[in-house]
């Protein structure tokens, strides 16, 4: 069950969005129906309140008048509340005694106050009545069930000061009326908001879809490109702000994908035609051996050109197989303390006498450089680069090997003077079997992929390569960090 739960697809933007959009809105439409809602309910209670205390006022007056019996207090109260009817009145003196109530009005006795002298002595509240008509004799008319009412309370004196001349008035106002008006209002502005909210959620969700329809316009594109079509390009400027770093990266990355594999097919035609070459050279040297009758020397100068092409074919298998392991960062090459200029003029004995035959002279500057590497792997970058600058320097010319330490770097910089290497050339030097010039003679410059592997042992020691070129001179530049002062 967990798996299940895992592994359950994410909901969808348009969903997501959809969801919170109308959620907020929805929210936003009900706390101001609340608002509202709540505003009415307090303008209609400041208004009952208002009323109730003009009423008391006028009551107040009444019964304060000094020469006026009680019966005549009622009779002109009485009067005086014929002219409301959805207001009740009760007075009961000093004694508690019904000194009137209203003859249509509910049964109040239940809202007077509790005898509390921490209470004050007036006050006002809503009270449910239930079955007020039939406390007021009314059996017949139904909608006098269960009325709500306000109700405000009110202590009046007279100026003899007497128990018996002091009165409580009770004074309720029906607010049924507004009730329903209310309640009313809540029906309709539930119906309201749910005709709205669905609108709201069929309108964001339209938006939501049409604001996706660049996104999958971008989908389609993508997806309709295959190997065939690689130089496909997504136009940025066509899309939203919001999309564009997205087609930026993936024209980017198919702009590295293409490189790929139009590297990939040229590897695969170089490697066949150098794979053919020997190939076919022996194939040609053993069919003429067979056409006739061969001497013993003629026959070990053809199994010794045989052997050649053989040490060539195995030197480049090796050659790729190092390269197969670089790729798939199984190089791991081994930790020793290497003095670089040491290493380089072991390079230089190995080279000086193929340098004496081409008139080329060697020459190294620098001071003495520790890196921690590899010594046969940097020796074999050496070798590489060593053997590519001899190659195409002018006679009577110098190859020089540059040692520079800098901050935390070391820069092994081998110099040869010669022609220069157009410019749009020098990012693919280090790519396997490329060649500025395609018509040189392949047996006469090895195998083509001495520097993809030079790139590959500085890669995995961590370091840094670079060419430039110019009139004056062909630089190869390699900089590895320098080793630690506790492991020198």
């Amino acid at each position: 069950m967990r798996k299940n739960n895992l592994n359950r697809r994410p909901f969808s933007l348009s969903t997501r969005l959809t969801f919170f959009i109308s959620l907020s809105t929805i929210i936003a439409f009900v706390a101001f129906t609340w608002v509202m809602l709540h505003s009415v309910e307090k303008h209609f209670a400041e208004k009952d309140i208002s009323d109730l205390k003009q009423i008391s006022l006028s009551l107040e007056k009444i019964l304060k008048v000094p020469d006026a019996s009680e019966q005549q207090k009622a009779e002109t109260i009485s009067n005086i509340m014929a002219t409301y009817h959805n207001i009740s009145v009760l007075l009961l003196d000093g004694n508690k005694q019904v000194l009137y109530r209203s003859i249509d009005g509910p049964d109040l006795t239940p809202a007077l106050p509790t005898e509390n002298p921490q209470q004050p002595t007036d006050s006002e509240g809503i009270f449910i009545l239930p079955n007020a008509g039939e406390s007021a004799g009314m059996h017949s008319d139904s909608q006098m069930r269960n009325m709500t009412y306000r109700v405000m309370t009110t202590s009046v004196k007279t100026t003899d000061n007497t128990a018996s001349s002091a009165y409580t008035l009770l004074t309720a106002l029906s607010i049924d009326y507004h009730q329903h008006y209310i309640d009313q209002l809540k029906r309709n502005l539930i119906a309201i908001a749910s005709v709205i909210s669905l609108m709201i959620i069929l309108i964001i969700l339209f938006a939501v879809h049409t604001a996706h329809q660049p996104l999958r316009n971008v989908s389609r594109k993508i997806k309709n490109i295959s190997s065939e079509n690689l130089d496909v390009r997504l136009d940025s400027d066509r899309v939203p702000i919001e999309l564009e770093q997205l087609v930026m990266s993936f024209n980017h990355m198919i702009e590295r994908i293409e490189d790929v594999f139009t590297r990939q097919a040229n590897f695969s035609a170089d490697i066949a035609h150098e794979i053919r070459t020997p190939i076919t050279n022996l194939v040609t040297q053993t069919e003429i051996v067979l056409s006739q009758t061969r001497t013993d020397e003629e026959l070990k100068d053809v199994l010794y050109s045989n052997l050649e092409e053989y040490n060539r074919m195995a030197k480049m298998t090796s050659d790729m197989l190092f390269l197969a392991q670089a790729d798939n960062n199984q190089l791991i090459p081994e930790r020793a303390m290497i003095d670089l200029q040491s290493e380089v003029i072991k390079v230089f004995d190995f080279f000086e006498a193929w340098a004496e035959e081409r008139e080329v002279s060697l020459n190294v500057e620098g001071s003495t450089s520790r890196v921690e590497g590899d010594p046969l792997m940097l020796r074999r970058v050496i070798n590489n680069l060593l053997s590519n600058a001899i190659r195409y320097t002018p006679k009577k010319m110098t190859v020089t090997v540059h040692i520079k330490e800098h901050h935390q770097w070391v820069d092994l910089i081998v110099e040869n003077p010669g022609t220069p290497i157009p410019e749009e050339h020098l990012s693919r030097l280090f790519d396997r079997f490329y060649r500025v010039d395609p018509s040189r003679q392949r047996k006469s410059e090895g195998s083509g992929i001495g520097l993809a592997i030079v790139k590959s042992i500085v890669n995995a020691h961590k370091g840094k390569i670079s060419v430039t070129s110019d009139t004056v001179s062909t630089c190869f530049i390699i900089s590895l960090p320098v080793a630690a002062p506790d492991k020198c």
